[in-house]
C-alpha cells in the first residue's frame, strides 16, 4: 500500500529545501543560544547579546547599572 502525504506541492517542496539545507548544516537554531564567554565578562564594553537578555527578562535595573558601570 502506497501512503502518500495530503500536504500541498507548494509547502513539500519547501520543507524539502529546508531538510537538505539543515542536514547539510547550513541552518543553525543554536547559533544565537550558546553562551559566548564575553557576554558575561566582567570587563570591557557591554555586547549587544548581552543588553538583548537583559532587557528580554525585564532586568532594566541591573540594565542601567551595568551601563553606568562602563
Amino acid at each position: 500500500m502506497e501512503r502518500r502525504t495530503k500536504m500541498a506541492p507548494d509547502l513539500l517542496s519547501e520543507l524539502q529545501i529546508l531538510k537538505h539545507a539543515y542536514r547539510q548544516d547550513r541552518l543553525s537554531f543554536t547559533t544565537q543560544v550558546v553562551a559566548n564567554e564575553r557576554d558575561y565578562s566582567l570587563e570591557g564594553s557591554v555586547t549587544e547579546a548581552a543588553v538583548q537578555e537583559l532587557l528580554t527578562a525585564g532586568k532594566f535595573a541591573e540594565l542601567e547599572e551595568l551601563l553606568s558601570d562602563t
